[in-house]
């Protein structure tokens, strides 16, 4: 299905990758740019201590690195991983450029976009920051039913995930997590024990009280 940003991928290739596929590594020059058709795609960093702490998520209808490829820099700041198997549009920065270069809305869907990102970037960050494990995973799960997840009361999450999955993608140990996603399983936020099955209600009522904005 269309839409303008994917129109900015035209006369690209089309490519699957395997889950745990490394697309891009920290510092790496930006030579590809993709487009996500199926699947998703997480952004990470790693830590001084050795954990793996996820920074961002795309999925379908998304593309990337474009923050990076945007500001200039010719390298990526993060780690680009499929999350799970993935079907992906790949481009070079050279053709992308000729796709946009003189058309005004293609222009403007690419900054629109970019600036959407950069905003749920920072708010990812910002929750990062707090020393609260329960606000981090609270914050994640938001974001997995949001990103991933199926629509009404009890959303399926369509990535399978363990304790140590949530620990990495919050900077969290695996105890720690694994307390707080035993007691929002205890709530009722958790419908079923491998975390596939999300009480959306509960979760953003958590979510208010926390005063989590994603």
């Amino acid at each position: 299905m269309s839409s303008p940003l994917r129109d900015l991928f035209e006369d690209s290739q089309i490519k699957k990758y395997p889950k745990g596929q490394v697309l891009f590594y920290e510092g790496e020059s930006i030579k590809k740019m993709y487009y996500i058709e199926k699947g998703y795609v997480k952004v990470y960093n790693i830590l001084p201590s050795g954990v793996e702490r996820t920074i961002f998520l795309y999925g379908p209808g998304d593309a990337f690195p474009m923050t990076s490829y945007l500001s200039g820099a010719g390298v990526v700041r993060y780690y680009y991983e499929c999350l799970t198997d993935a079907k992906l549009l790949v481009i070079t920065p050279s053709l992308l450029n000729m796709n946009v270069k003189n058309k005004i809305k293609a222009a403007e869907t690419l900054i629109k976009y970019t600036s959407s990102v950069n905003v749920r970037f920072a708010q990812r960050i910002d929750l990062l920051a707090v020393n609260d494990a329960r606000r981090k995973i609270i914050a994640m799960l938001a974001i997995l039913v949001s990103r991933t997840g199926t629509a009404g009361q009890l959303s399926k999450l369509a990535v399978k995930l363990t304790h140590q999955d949530i620990a990495d993608m919050c900077g969290l140990t695996r105890e720690t997590a694994s307390i707080q996603l035993v007691r929002l399983r205890k709530e009722g936020v958790l419908a079923n024990a491998k975390m596939s099955i999300v009480n959306t209600a509960k979760l953003n009522r958590l979510k208010t009280e926390h005063s989590i904005v994603i």
